[in-house]
């Protein structure tokens, strides 16, 4: 039998990617495809960045084996709507994402003069999935994320230029932002045509890509729905039928919780109590609406929105988790949504967010099943990368 190696190995070990196999043995795994029982036999292989083989197979490959006592293993989560470009630098963005733990992030939008993010060098994590500038009114709800554009061909030129800019999603801005001084309304909703909507869904998916709509309200909502995007981003004010409408056609919903309750707790004191106490109230509707939604099938994902006001990149993954768990969600809802349904909307199903063959071994190891308690990934006691 090959010896087994007790001591934990120093935060990030780095051994995961190592050129030699290493079998780690852990107290428990999440993650796995289908998973509804414990892992009889909790082990995973793990060499050039890859996870080699799982259970039975892993202890018999005769690698080296490193213990990690009481830690579960569970693979780093994703945030699927983030904005790079704000709240720093891009670079130090990533650092934070990646100090956080994060395997994957979705970028939903910046400045048109600026760079659009990509995957740093070496593949390195996290990965990022980017939409470049996202596609908007150029008229009353405009919004600074996007490139202003009217009518349907325009917005068809500007979906395949994502593409050709190698975009891993389009962005569309199809409401404005919600009315902090009338709780329940949205400012410019819809700010996109039907026809708009359509001719960008249309050219997103003749390019291989799928849309991600900013839409808030049900006139806004509806339409991004008819229109065949892939999912719905922020998503405020929703109720059963349209919920159910999501849910049926299998659309993914980012309710972005935490970003309404950075600015109810205003850090830098940017909103009267008056404003504070509405978006209070808003978030408390967001937050039952996310409850029926799960209740109903609805995709949920987790996207943070982080680079908005009062959220940094990488923690504020966690605080939406706070937000959703605070809900009634699920813990393991939480957990899926953060990995294995992240990964799905972002295109990376079986690389990131499993534990399955052949997915990267960007690892975790948390003192617990994070399958129960999701907030356990904000403080790994191991991780691999």
């Amino acid at each position: 039998m090959c010896p087994v190696e007790t001591s934990l190995p120093p935060m990030p070990s780095g051994q995961a990617q190592g050129d030699k196999p290493l079998c780690l043995l852990a107290e428990g795994l999440a993650g796995l495809p289908g998973q509804t029982q414990p892992a009889a036999e909790p082990a995973v292989l793990v060499g050039q960045g890859r996870i080699l083989a799982l259970g039975r197979q892993a202890l018999d490959s005769g690698a080296r084996r490193q213990a990690l006592p009481g830690l579960w293993l569970a693979p780093a989560p994703l945030d699927a709507h983030v904005h790079l470009h704000l709240g720093g630098t891009l670079e130090s963005n990533l650092e934070a994402s990646l100090a956080a733990g994060l395997a994957a992030v979705r970028d939903l939008g910046h400045r048109p003069q600026l760079p659009i993010p990509r995957t740093r060098p070496g593949q390195a994590p996290p990965w990022v999935i980017a939409s470049g500038p996202g596609l908007g009114s150029e008229g009353p709800g405009r919004s600074c994320l996007a490139q202003g554009l009217a009518g349907p061909e325009q917005f068809s030129q500007a979906a395949w230029q994502r593409a050709l800019d190698q975009c891993g999603v389009v962005k569309v801005f199809a409401s404005g932002l919600l009315d902090f001084d009338n709780p329940g309304q949205v400012l410019h909703s819809p700010a996109l045509t039907a026809e708009e909507l359509a001719a960008a869904v249309r050219a997103a998916e003749e390019s291989g890509l799928s849309v991600a709509a900013h839409a808030s309200g049900a006139q806004a909502v509806r339409l991004c729905l008819e229109a065949g995007v892939r999912s719905i981003e922020h998503g405020f004010f929703l109720e059963r039928p349209l919920l159910r409408e999501m849910a049926a056609r299998r659309v993914s919903w980012l309710p972005t919780c935490a970003a309404v309750r950075a600015h109810a707790q205003d850090p830098e004191g940017r909103h009267t109590p008056e404003e504070r106490q509405r978006l209070a109230s808003i978030l408390k509707g967001q937050m039952q609406a996310l409850r029926l939604a799960e209740g109903l099938g609805v995709d949920l994902v987790l996207g943070s929105d982080a680079g908005s006001y009062g959220l940094e990149h990488g923690v504020a993954l966690f605080e939406e988790m706070a937000c959703w768990l605070e809900a009634g969600v699920r813990p393991q809802t939480v957990f899926a949504a953060a990995t294995s349904r992240a990964a799905r909307l972002l295109g990376l199903a079986g690389q990131v967010g499993s534990l399955e063959k052949g997915a990267v071994a960007w690892l975790l190891g948390v003192p617990g099943d994070p399958q129960a308690d999701p907030l356990l990934l904000a403080q790994p006691r191991w991780r691999s990368f």
